[in-house]
């Protein structure tokens, strides 16, 4: 029988694509209060499902500001609470596991763009808490146990720090101690928000006359901060000693962070941990990047041995590593890996995934030759990798289109269909052959909101099939039974 206790791949999905927009919310919102964020659970800023090959990452937040070493742990959400996920029974899962009491962490709301799982937008501030603060809480049960309604939501609990949100824009017209009121402020009407409850009442996290903003957090049992202070910039020295640290997030941490912000005085200390075979293998990489960076050799050449280990899950960490790092040496080795055809094809895929950083010709070609492949999995992540760095290459494919085989031509048509800057009539001067046109067809009729009404005028009188084909298409995207499913 099926395992139905496994979300499906869609609600999981969501669930990550979610939890991505709410990293990305919070680093655009650190950037306008002075921090320097990098992504520090990697993967946490993105939605991308390794399926066959399980990585265990190490158990860090998501976020580092390299200019104060805060740490950041970033939650999005659907339904605005303050809330973390939580086991009764597993230490390593409690819901504040590997975090520090200074470390703070971010809701925000968001809504859907459209009906995809993966399209978001913010529907609220982004508030911020401390560690310190909700653990406080915590222990004084200034809290709500949440169990899971159905096998769909898996089988966490969760701690709920209670919290009242405001419905519209509004302006804070009287605070009391039971309760506090809000007046709309584009609408007629008001809010009036209970702050007492059985155990406990809600501490206001507004003021007398203070402008609120639509799904603000008003009040809660922890103090929220909206504009957290970037604490006093730390030197090299704070991370190069948390390098030697006993706690392996700290470790792997200070590495990624002399990666990004560079370095002067830690070459031996990065070089100790990432030779030392007792160390975690993640932290290597990290140590390793973290000289390549600087173009070291040494780091170099355990990147490259790395790709070269028995164990796939290792292979596909450093070819995420390397997508990591802009320089032609980490384009090359992904080019090497995406073209060897006896390595496994989910390494295969990920190098793809991986040269999706890179905006060159040679990362194109690579990603265009899989488009002829049997193995659809690399066919895809090369159409998506080629997708994001299409925009200052579109001359460029619009020629390979042209001059490619015919079946490499699928990805290359998928791609310049959902770009702009595109010339149709190019892509027909000369005698183009029957395959090209209907590429052509294909291209006019799913971007045509990408063209102008000159071009579709001059491709109609230029070449009236083409032109025919796509309208057809046009027709069909256009209708409502377009998406219409049969249950």
């Amino acid at each position: 029988m099926p395992n139905n206790n496994f979300k499906s791949d869609e609600s999981f999905l969501e669930k990550l694509a979610v939890g991505a927009a709410g990293v990305n919310a919070t680093m655009d919102s650190l950037v306008k209060l002075g921090y320097l964020p990098i992504e520090l659970e990697r993967g946490s800023s993105g939605y991308k499902i390794w399926k066959r090959i399980k990585i265990k990452r190490v158990r860090v937040p998501d976020i580092l500001c390299l200019r104060s070493g805060v740490r950041f742990e970033s939650r999005g959400k659907t339904k605005l609470e303050i809330s973390m996920s939580h086991s009764l029974k597993d230490p390593n899962r409690a819901w504040d596991a590997g975090l520090r009491s200074d470390d703070l962490v971010s809701f925000v709301l968001f809504e859907k763009a459209d009906n995809t799982p993966v399209n978001w937008v913010v529907a609220s501030p982004v508030h911020f808490i401390r560690v310190e603060d909700m653990r406080e809480a915590f222990s004084k049960e200034l809290i709500q146990i949440s169990k899971p309604k159905g096998v769909e939501e898996g089988s966490e609990i969760r701690v709920i720090w209670p919290c009242t949100v405001a419905n519209e824009d509004s302006i804070v017209t009287e605070i009391n101690e039971k309760n506090i009121k809000l007046t709309y402020a584009n609408k007629p009407g008001h809010q009036r928000c209970i702050l007492t409850r059985k155990k406990f009442s809600l501490v206001p996290q507004c003021k007398t006359g203070q402008h609120i903003k639509k799904n603000q957090i008003i009040a809660s049992t922890v103090p929220v901060l909206f504009e957290p202070i970037c604490k006093k910039e730390v030197k090299e020295d704070f991370f190069r000693e948390r390098l030697t640290s006993v706690s392996l997030s700290e470790r792997y941490a200070s590495a990624k962070a002399l990666r990004f912000r560079g370095y002067k005085d830690s070459f031996n200390t990065l070089y100790d941990r990432m030779v030392d075979p007792e160390e975690d293998i993640y932290v290597q990489l990290e140590a390793a990047a973290a000289l390549a960076a600087q173009n070291d050799k040494t780091g170099w050449d355990f990147l490259t041995n790395s790709l070269n280990s028995p164990y796939l899950t290792v292979q596909l960490e450093t070819v995420i590593v390397l997508s990591e790092i802009s320089d032609v040496k980490s384009e090359s080795l992904l080019i090497q890996v995406l073209t060897d055809s006896n390595r496994e094809s989910e390494i295969r895929a990920g190098a793809a995934w991986g040269l999706g950083n890179f905006k060159s010709q040679e990362a194109a070609k690579s990603l265009i030759n899989t488009f002829n492949l049997a193995n659809n999995e690399i066919k895809i992540e090369a159409a998506r990798a080629l997708l994001k760095i299409a925009p200052p290459l579109v001359h460029f494919l619009e020629d390979s289109l042209k001059k490619t085989n015919v079946e490499n031509r699928d990805g290359i048509a998928w791609t310049l269909a959902r770009l702009e800057g595109l010339d149709l009539l190019k892509l027909l001067e000369g005698n183009p052959d029957h395959n090209l046109r209907i590429w052509t067809s294909y291209i006019a009729g799913y971007g045509k909101d990408h063209f102008t009404e000159e071009q579709i005028s001059k491709l109609c009188e230029n070449d009236p099939e083409v032109y025919f084909a796509a309208s057809v298409l046009w027709q069909v995207l256009s209708s409502w039974i377009y998406e219409l499913g049969e249950y």
